[in-house]
């Protein structure tokens, strides 16, 4: 975008009230998400600026009841709130696939537990670190989630969604899929649209 775009943009979502712009900041995060292109995103919701760690606590329940997506809190302190929005069967599909749940049963899960029980045990790993199976959550290929946890000194082939280290071309289908989803909500933005609105019609 131009200079002059940009400003044009800025403008647009600092005039929405507190939810309008909690709203919009889910949807470009979260846009390919929404769409069922991809199986979960992670957004920090922090104080600077607007704090929206603050806005998302107080409004969070409204948001559910717009989206049609869920959500989990991964991890929670005084100035930032992490939130995973994801797909509900996408996600439990992709935790169960065999080469999935082998590489979790590293980490303290077990092929016994449902989506919740994963997703409270990410929550407790979440407390000290940002854990590296977070990868699987978001769909990343289990290959490059891997690689990335056990090779941490072989170079990636690319840097995107996720560090790429196998299937590149692949990987660049994917990572314009999603740009151009997010692209098409801001243009959305800039038509005049709301939050609100793009929301229902995700």
């Amino acid at each position: 975008m131009s200079r002059e775009q940009v400003n044009k943009f800025f403008n647009i979502i600092n005039e929405y009230n507190d939810f309008e712009y909690l709203l919009y900041v889910i949807i470009c995060h979260c846009a390919p998400t929404l769409k069922r292109q991809k199986i979960a995103s992670l957004i920090i919701f922090s104080d600077n600026g607007r704090k929206l760690n603050l806005i998302w606590e107080r409004y969070k329940d409204r948001i559910k009841e717009n989206l049609k997506i869920s959500f989990f809190e991964l991890r929670r302190n005084k100035k930032n709130i992490t939130v995973l929005f994801y797909n509900d069967k996408m996600l439990e599909t992709s935790i169960k696939c065999q080469k999935n749940i082998d590489f979790l049963n590293r980490f303290g899960y077990t092929n016994e537990m449902d989506l919740n029980q994963c997703l409270c045990h990410l929550s407790k790993r979440f407390e000290k670190i940002c854990p590296h199976e977070i990868g699987v959550f978001l769909g990343y290929p289990i290959e490059d989630v891997i690689t990335f946890v056990d090779c941490p000194s072989i170079k990636c082939k690319m840097i995107g969604y996720w560090k790429v280290y196998h299937d590149v071309e692949n990987a660049k289908a994917i990572f314009n899929s999603y740009d151009l989803i997010k692209k098409k909500m801001i243009g959305l933005i800039f038509e005049g649209y709301k939050p609100t609105q793009l929301i229902l019609n995700v």
